[in-house]
């Protein structure tokens, strides 16, 4: 049996737990991308874009947990 299992906060932890995993190997499976010109391996503002959204959720899920950033 889980023991996330009828507790909300774990089951939520789990399953970010879960989306994070997912994540890191959608990126360690995808193609390298094609250089761009200037020789920029990635479009900076996308990368500075999902950075920025990331770090929003962390301190959000760091509001809800309660702790201090």
């Amino acid at each position: 049996m889980n023991d996330a299992e009828g507790d909300p906060v774990s089951e939520a932890a789990a399953r970010l737990e879960a989306a994070v995993e997912r994540l890191a190997r959608a990126l360690a499976n995808r193609p390298a991308p094609a250089p761009a010109a200037g020789g920029q391996a990635a479009d900076r503002e996308a990368v500075a874009a999902l950075a920025a959204r990331l770090d929003d959720t962390i301190a959000r899920l760091r509001g809800v947990l309660g702790e201090d950033a």
